[in-house]
Order: structure tokens, then sequence, then C-alpha cells
């Protein structure tokens, strides 16, 4: 009896045991892992609260009342040049815009260009034909034409800077003084001589069909000057006269005072006379050509001098006209250019017009220019730099079309 109850308990225990070992183990969240794998790292939890921060601000900022956006969710155009030179627009950075809104402000600038280049390139097709009525219209009577010289010359506010030493503006119809600078001043005038000596021969009722022929005589030996008229070119006075004006050409302006009855000294007295009869009371001649250094004046006898060659419509024609051929002795034909380079550009209504040059006279100019529907005289003397005339003459007429009409003369 003993034996089968000390049977049945060992088999009790031994059935425990067996059951005891084939029982699934409950987890054990301390227990480390049976299966080799790489552990995982404290960060990610810290990343899983940075993240989860994150949400709870973006949570919190939505309900305000001025969002944060974030930087991603906008762009902007940008331009990109393509080979074919068209704007491109892509999207990019906030920059990109300025370059776009500077390259549509620079298209908007070259097409305002383009319509004022077609508007000048009208005018200038229309010009030729105004200088050519010019030519043969009467020329114009001057209230003021022996007038009595203004001395007190107003000294206005807000005159324009001029490189000319010297400097007038007068009304050519009615001899009032617009604008003066150092207007009594004595200086050469260079070739601005030649509108005394085309009026000297024009008050002579010379034929202007009559040939001449340049000879030896008319070479600059003052200067030593070049001159593209050839010894032995034969031309009418009328031809003769248009290069000494619109191109100032030497040799053609001293051609026209050695045919003078009388020839060159009696030419040169002629032009002395006309000079006091004009009440140039401070200008004197020594040749017909302004090489010497010795013709001298003022702006304000310029002044007068212009305003009377203003009355001759041949000086208006031969002044005003942009370029003139003729053939020379050898048989080339020779292509002669005015002068002033505002004449050529045709922009202005220039009705006369006469340029300078030599060491001693610097950079000088005079002219009849309509501003404001009236001719104004300008008198430009020795400016030093070589488009310093012509910026003076600029400057002028600015000035001159913010003045009141009324104080134009």
């Amino acid at each position: 009896m003993n034996k089968v109850v000390a049977f049945l308990f060992g088999l009790i225990c031994f059935s425990s045991q067996s059951f005891a070992a084939t029982a699934p183990k409950p987890y054990m969240p301390d227990e480390p892992a049976a299966v080799s794998s790489k552990p995982v790292k404290p960060v990610l939890k810290k990343n899983s609260a940075v993240k989860h921060s994150v949400k709870t601000a973006i949570a919190k900022t939505s309900k305000t009342k001025s969002p944060v956006k974030p930087l991603a969710a906008k762009t902007e155009p940008v331009a990109k040049t393509t080979k074919a030179g068209k704007i491109k627009v892509t999207k990019n950075s906030r920059v990109a815009n300025t370059a776009l809104n500077s390259t549509q402000r620079l298209n908007n600038y070259s097409r305002v260009q383009k319509n004022k280049s077609h508007q000048l390139a009208q005018h200038v097709d229309a010009k030729p034909a105004r200088i050519a009525s010019r030519s043969t219209a009467p020329a114009k009577t001057s209230a003021a034409a022996n007038s009595t010289r203004v001395t007190n010359i107003p000294l206005t506010s807000g005159s324009p800077f001029l490189d000319s030493s010297s400097a007038l503006v007068m009304n050519a119809n009615t001899g009032r003084m617009i604008y003066g600078k150092n207007a009594a001043r004595r200086t050469p005038i260079a070739s601005i001589t030649k509108l005394m000596t085309s009026m000297v021969v024009l008050d002579a009722k010379l034929s202007m069909d009559q040939p001449i022929t340049i000879s030896d005589a008319d070479v600059d030996r003052v200067k030593k000057s070049s001159s593209r008229l050839e010894v032995g070119t034969t031309l009418s006075r009328y031809d003769t006269m248009w290069l000494a004006l619109m191109s100032s050409e030497n040799r053609a302006a001293h051609s026209l005072a050695r045919t003078y009855p009388g020839g060159t000294s009696a030419f040169v007295a002629a032009m002395n006379r006309k000079a006091r009869s004009l009440g140039m009371n401070h200008t004197v001649f020594y040749d017909p050509t302004g090489l010497n250094k010795d013709n001298t004046s003022t702006a304000a006898d310029l002044a007068l001098m212009v305003q009377a060659a203003y009355r001759y419509p041949q000086i208006r024609q031969f002044t005003t006209s942009t370029d003139h051929d003729i053939i020379s002795a050898s048989g080339r034909q020779l292509h002669y250019k005015n002068s002033n380079a505002l004449v050529r550009e045709g922009v202005w209504d220039i009705q006369l017009s006469k340029t300078g040059y030599i060491k001693e006279a610097g950079r000088c100019l005079v002219m009849v220019a309509e501003v404001q529907s009236k001719p104004m005289v300008m008198v430009f003397l020795d400016a030093g730099a070589t488009s310093g005339r012509i910026s003076d003459a600029r400057n002028i007429k600015t000035w001159l079309e913010r003045q009141p009409t009324n104080q134009l003369g």
C-alpha cells in the first residue's frame, strides 16, 4: 500500500514538472530578448517627444490670428533667359521677382525709345523740305535792324551753366537781349568771320555764276590748315560761298575775297566798313577766313552781325544745308558736310548757323534757332571742350523753353 501511494505521488510530481516546462512564459518587460537584434536607442524616444512638441506648437499657433506659414508653402516667379532671348518664368526665390520687374521696365523703356526714334525719323525726313522752302522764301524783316545795342543785359536766376567764356541770346526780330555772359568781352572769333565775308560779297552784287579758280594764293600759310579743295579747282561763286559757309572751307572764303573788285585788301576794308555800319564798334577784321587771330569781336557785336546776316536768303540756305557735292580739279567728286552737328541732326529748327575754331578763339558757334515760335540769335565763344558749344546750345534752348513767351521779346 505504501508503495502504491509513493508511486502515485511520484507520478503527480512528474506531471506537474512536465506541464510547467511546456507552458508559455508570461511577458517580462525587463527581460533581455532572446533573439539577436539592434537595441533601440533612447534618441528615438527624444525625437518622438520633439515631434510631439512641434505638432503641439503648430496646433496652438493655428488658433492665432496671424498663422505662421511654412517657408516652402510660397514660391515666387523667376525670369530666366532662353537661347532665343525670350523671358521664361519659373518658380524659385523671392529675389528673382525683382529681376523680372527690372526686365519688364527695361522692355518698356526700349519700346518708348523706339517710338521716339520713329517720330524723330519722321521729323528728319520732313526737314529738307523746310530748308528748301527757307532758301526761296523772302527774308524776314527785322524791326530792329539798326537798333541801339542794349548794354545792360539782364541777369536771370536759374541761368544754365555754359562752357563758353562768352555768350549771348537775342531775339532776331526785335533785337531784345534775353541772356548774356561776358557779352562785352573781346575775343578772337575764328571762322565766324565768314558771315561778314559772305555779306560783303552779296552786297557787291557780283555774279554768282562767275567761275572762280582756287589758286596758290588761297593756300593757308598762317595756321597751315589742310583743305580738300585742290589748287586748280574751278567752282562758281555760288558753290564757292556754299562751301565757305556750310563747311567753313578756308580756301573758298579766301578766293571770294581775292576775286573781289580791288582784291583782298579792298575786301577786308569793306568788311570793316560793314561792321561799323551795323554798330559793331568793338570788332575788327584782318582777313576773310578767320585764321588770323587778330580778327576779334564781342558776343554783343556778333549778335548784331548774325541779326544782319539773317536777312540774306542765300546765307540762310547755305548755312543750314546738311551737305553739298563738288567736282575737284582731279575730277573726283567731293562730299562736304555741315560743320554744325545740330544742323546735321535735323531736329532743331535752325535758320542760320556758323561754327569757328582756332586755338586762340576756342570752339565758337552762332545760330538763329526758333524757340517758342521766335527766332533767337545764339552766340557762344571760346568753349574749351570739343562738344562744349553744342552742349551750351542745348542748355540754352532748354532754358529758353522754360521762360514765359513774353520774356523772349
